[in-house]
């Protein structure tokens, strides 16, 4: 499964598919089933009400523990938005299927243009989400054990000194949270236990965060790719026969509508984690340079550089795709006034005409519905980042 060349190379995105059933998921049948509940107890009650309800020794511990109940909360939480839509998703991978076995049939034998492109595709995504697996299951293994063994090091210099030392220990949490009533921060006893409860919460969100990326980008490139293929297949009625024009072209009207099918489902799978994404990151970036300005650069500044960057990182990776699939369903509408089709019986230019109104729809995904995902969206947040983070620097 995890393996750089997929098995199938028409397969799609069988990783994907793998992570949500985990969780219960299956293509094939309408119930999510219970296998998202320990997820969701872990969530609440391990991470949120200690994080919430239970008090920071000082306030800089309050703002990096504020900053990664954020970090958790738009990957535990968005991960638990996405599984929701389960329905919307599961109509979204049939219509990627209807759409591709169309676009698979070919009377020729050699492989034709789309077949090689959903092939490269298909080969690229497997590649990307391997490598990315691994990415968060060794950056999740670093920061759960980096702070272990400076606490186990710092540990032993105690013991090797003598007994009367040991309030000269210092603990390096691995999460900054005060576990209901188990002493982390100052005893031995305490800080393994509270190890052990932070390796729990680091293998849900990995698991979460690497099946959320994964899915939401996999499943956006898809759909881009989908509106590519249209395009090529509108190209090429240039030189494709007379006598198969009127075959070509309902063709290519059937692929375009299955195509937009899938862009409306996807905007109903992701609009709400979408809308998510974008108000955590935002606070993420405010809690964070809040800290480096008023406390100053140390550890805990950055653990919390480290969550922004991951988070801008995902965020641009989203809005980049959604420009992506919104110029290229685009195309679709320009490419149909290329195609000669002034040459034709109007029986030919009534399809066209199909066409090209199905393509002057926007094709945006849009945050809760009416805030477009894109590039430009990108760079607003950013800045509403920083005036916010003006207005509380002055306040604080």
């Amino acid at each position: 499964m995890f393996k750089l060349n997929p098995k199938d190379p028409k397969a799609v995105m069988p990783i994907v598919k793998y992570l949500l059933s985990l969780s219960g998921f299956r293509q094939d049948a309408e119930h999510l089933g219970r296998k998202i509940l320990p997820n969701v107890f872990v969530y609440i009650v391990v991470l949120l009400i200690p994080k919430v309800f239970f008090p920071y020794p000082s306030r800089a511990s309050m703002i990096q523990g504020l900053a990664e109940l954020i970090f958790f909360t738009n990957v535990d939480v968005g991960f638990f938005c996405l599984v929701l839509q389960h329905d919307h998703y599961r109509q979204l991978l049939n219509t990627i299927d209807t759409f591709i076995n169309i676009a698979y049939h070919s009377t020729n034998q050699k492989e034709s243009l789309p077949e090689l492109l959903l092939m490269r595709l298909n080969r690229n995504i497997q590649k990307l989400s391997v490598i990315f697996c691994y990415y968060i299951v060794v950056t999740a293994i670093i920061y759960w054990t980096l702070p272990c063994m400076l606490t186990y090091r710092s540990i032993f210099k105690a013991r090797t000194i003598g007994n009367a030392s040991v309030t000269l220990i210092q603990y390096y949490p691995n999460l900054e949270e005060t576990f209901y009533w188990i002493d982390n921060r100052h005893t031995v006893f305490g800080y393994i236990v509270f190890s052990i409860v932070a390796l729990v919460i680091f293998s849900f969100a990995s698991y979460n965060n690497a099946t959320k990326v994964l899915t939401i980008v996999t499943t956006i490139k898809y759909c881009s790719t989908l509106l590519l293929l249209v395009s090529i297949t509108i190209k090429d009625l240039n030189r494709t026969a007379a006598e198969d024009i009127d075959r070509e072209l309902k063709k290519a009207v059937q692929m375009h509508q299955l195509a937009i099918r899938c862009f409306t489902l996807l905007n109903q799978t992701l609009s709400i984690v979408m809308a998510l994404q974008l108000a955590l990151c935002t606070l993420t970036w405010c809690l964070t340079l809040l800290y480096v300005f008023t406390i100053g650069f140390d550890m805990i500044a950055m653990n919390g550089l480290l969550i922004m960057f991951n988070m801008t990182l995902e965020m641009f990776g989203y809005c980049f795709l959604c420009t992506e699939l919104a110029t290229t369903g685009t195309q679709i509408a320009h490419q149909s006034y290329q195609f000669r089709w002034e040459q034709h019986r109007p029986s030919t230019q009534k399809l066209v005409q199909m066409i090209i109104n199905q393509g002057q729809q926007p094709l945006s995904l849009t945050s809760w519905g009416f805030l477009a995902v894109n590039l430009e969206l990108f760079a607003k947040v950013f800045k509403t980042s920083y005036s916010i983070l003006v207005v509380l620097k002055d306040l604080i």
